[in-house]
């Protein structure tokens, strides 16, 4: 009975931490592309975004990288990460600084990420004020954390993410119905 219980307590243990972490850490995914009759389907390059909550108080910046389109968020002290993710495979403690980074922003975005309702959307000349958004989180991986392979397991974070369609043309978010629907 003892040793049914200890194993009780430490799977409750492990699941509990797999749990907490998915909870207070996350990442973000941003999806804004140029959708517009001259442009059927674009990744927007030159994007400034804000992240507001329901009143409108500013919660966060982020920007897109002109060669990508990826949207990366700015942290108020470590920044947007990119220096320390491109020495992360060029020098013995770029891993570890890159690392670093990453956990400062997941934590911190996890705290406000869930409380935004609109974005300042800057795209070239474009500037669209308080778009409203919904933010998706998904949060079903945080049982396998402890899972000993490649592909499964590694510390779980909630996964969040959002997209928009702009006409830049227009100066407006259209809403993106694929063919045939």
């Amino acid at each position: 009975m003892r040793t049914l219980l200890v194993i009780i307590f430490l799977v409750s243990l492990v699941l509990g931490y797999g749990y907490y972490h998915a909870a207070t850490h996350g990442s973000l995914y941003v999806s804004l592309v140029e959708l517009s009759p001259r442009r059927s389907y674009e990744t927007i390059r030159s994007a400034e975004l804000s992240f507001l909550d329901s009143q409108a108080n500013f919660l966060a910046r982020a920007k897109s990288d002109p060669l990508y389109g990826v949207i990366r968020l700015v942290h108020p002290r470590v920044g947007d990460c990119v220096a320390e993710e491109r020495a992360a495979s060029s020098s013995a403690a770029g891993p570890r600084a890159w690392q670093e980074c990453f956990e400062a922003q997941s934590t911190w975005m996890a705290g406000w990420i869930g409380r935004t309702r609109h974005l300042d959307i800057k795209v070239d000349r474009c500037d669209l004020k308080r778009v409203p958004v919904t933010v998706r989180a998904r949060n079903d991986e945080w049982w396998l954390w402890w899972v000993p392979l490649r592909h499964i397991g590694g510390k779980p974070y909630r996964h969040f993410s959002l997209s928009l369609s702009i006409d830049r043309s227009k100066c407006t978010v259209v809403e993106y119905t694929s063919p045939g629907s």
